[in-house]
């Protein structure tokens, strides 16, 4: 038997449908190991390295920079010198002639809006078995969309029922904030979780979305299982970077956004053309300048209140807790970790900024099974 092994565009999140080939770290005739990086792929996300998922000989590379592929589609094949290049040719041709994209089209993500309070609705992307395991509600941060949570999301998903939603003021949820403060979007967020009709919950939630996770669980403890709390804003410890939301509120322009995001990262080029394109799409919709300008001045004007608020929710927190963080977090700062409760795990991540649901998913998603699992 001839032993070929395809490199295909990985599927990098429940949304992705294609990647740009931008940088091949290989050519034909090197030999990998598992793990190797290979290729940089880009997304309309972000920018990230395909490795290699066994060790070979890098016999073709058959997608070029600038080549813009569907997942699964063919970029690359692996033999050993003994396969003939005639082998090689043929399995490439044959590849090819039965790809079909559509096959691997499927997101796994349902996309559903759900009502709550004052004629008011919140988009959510469920995606995950239908079955008893403890489902994991997500919240992202300020100015993002459930489509953060992509990566992280298809690995949880692959074991428990997931449901990733927009906080009101962004994506395609209301613009309706309320009085946008924590406790406001924590009230949205539990009337959302009533309407899924969700008895207990694992809640998740990054910058924004943490400290309203915090908040959820102390207005309705019984609810939530366990909290993961992933590089959360306004906890003891931590400041929030002014500046940062001043700046992203009121670009009007990619450009003008571009320094201000590349903060997230602690890969600044994963801030996108891309990226920035749909940021800057998603502030010209109807109320969502507005949206954001009311939350951001709800959190800098009670700043001080909501630090305590925060610190007395920890202080009572008894639900097992993860705490995910960068101690390169240039957008809240880095947490005091003496401030969480002894029943906390704590993973500091390295090698990334403010984003490291979207930097490190694997090692997000591996903290959130092992909370999970703490619930068993």
């Amino acid at each position: 038997m001839i032993a070929i092994e395809p490199v295909k565009v990985p599927k990098w999140g429940l949304s992705m449908e294609e990647g740009e080939i931008v940088q091949w770290h290989v050519a034909e005739g090197d030999r990998v190991a598992e793990g190797d990086e290979l290729v940089d792929i880009e997304t309309t996300k972000i920018t990230n390295v395909c490795e290699a998922h066994t060790g070979g000989l890098i016999r073709r590379l058959v997608a070029k920079p600038g080549q813009t592929l569907p997942v699964g589609a063919l970029i690359a094949v692996m033999a050993e010198a003994d396969v003939s290049d005639a082998d090689i040719e043929a399995y490439v041709a044959e590849f090819e002639s039965h790809f079909d994209p559509d096959e691997t089209a499927d997101t796994g993500l349902v996309l559903s809006t759900v009502d709550i309070a004052g004629g008011r609705s919140l988009r959510v992307g469920t995606a995950g078995l239908s079955n008893d395991a403890m489902p994991m509600v997500m919240l992202h941060g300020f100015g993002g969309d459930l489509q953060n949570w992509s990566l992280v999301q298809e690995i949880i998903a692959q074991s428990h029922p997931t449901y990733a939603i927009e906080l009101p003021g962004h994506g395609q949820s209301t613009k309706d904030v309320g009085e946008g403060t924590l406790t406001s979007l924590a009230e949205g967020v539990a009337q959302a979780v009533d309407a899924l009709d969700l008895d207990r919950i694992i809640l998740v939630g990054h910058s924004l979305g943490g400290a309203v996770a915090l908040a959820a669980a102390s207005i309705d403890s019984n609810r939530v299982a366990g909290l993961g709390l992933v590089c959360p804003a306004a906890m003891p410890g931590g400041e929030i970077n002014q500046s940062y939301l001043d700046t992203f509120v009121e670009a009007r322009r990619a450009r003008d956004l571009r320094a201000a995001v590349s903060l997230l990262f602690g890969n600044p080029d994963l801030a996108t053309r891309e990226m920035l394109d749909e940021l800057i799409k998603m502030k010209r919709l109807d109320g969502a300048k507005e949206a954001l300008v009311a939350i951001k001045d709800g959190l800098l004007s009670a700043a001080d209140a909501e630090a305590t608020a925060m610190s007395e929710a920890l202080a009572t927190l008894s639900c097992p807790t993860a705490l995910i963080a960068s101690k390169a977090d240039q957008i809240v700062g880095v947490p005091d970790e003496s401030a969480f409760p002894p029943h906390t795990e704590t993973l500091w991540v390295d090698n990334v900024g403010h984003m490291p649901h979207v930097e490190a998913p694997d090692a997000v998603a591996g903290a959130l099974v092992a909370l999970l699992r703490r619930m068993n």
